[in-house]
């Protein structure tokens, strides 16, 4: 009975984890997809992809006319990190420059920042999650 509740307690872990990595995504692709339905306007297209925003600039909201032009946007759309760009602006332009600096800036930004940024923090979400487990599990004995 014992192996029984071993393996149960086994794929609860890894039904957890398995969670915690594919739901981020799953609603990703949902609200985009939801997005792409509500969308009126013309889409933006670059190389070959079509986005769902549009290219021109819109005081309402962010567009590719914020990704293309950052000023426009934190004079526009920015409310909350307005007293913070002294300090936020020297990362954000650096980590722009130095994913430009590599040759390519796209396939850049999503090895960091859709693969291994977000594979880092799932490791450690999921290395928290275990020492809690085996603190709960040794607070029983």
């Amino acid at each position: 009975m014992r192996g029984f509740n071993v393996q149960t307690e086994v794929m609860k872990k890894r039904l957890l984890y398995l969670s915690i990595l594919l739901l981020p995504f799953i609603c990703m692709i949902a609200i985009n997809e939801i997005t792409r339905l509500k969308t009126t306007e013309k889409s933006y297209k670059i190389q070959d992809v079509t986005a769902i925003n549009p290219a021109r600039r819109l005081e309402e909201k962010c567009t590719w006319g914020c990704h293309n032009d950052t000023e426009y946007c934190k004079q526009h759309h920015v409310k909350l990190a307005k007293p913070y760009f002294d300090e936020i602006d020297p990362i954000y332009f650096g980590i722009i420059n130095t994913f430009k600096a590599t040759g390519d800036y796209g396939l850049a930004n999503i090895i960091f920042l859709v693969i291994l940024i977000p594979l880092l923090l799932y490791f450690l979400l999921i290395r928290s999650i275990s020492m809690q487990i085996e603190i709960r599990r040794l607070k029983k004995e």
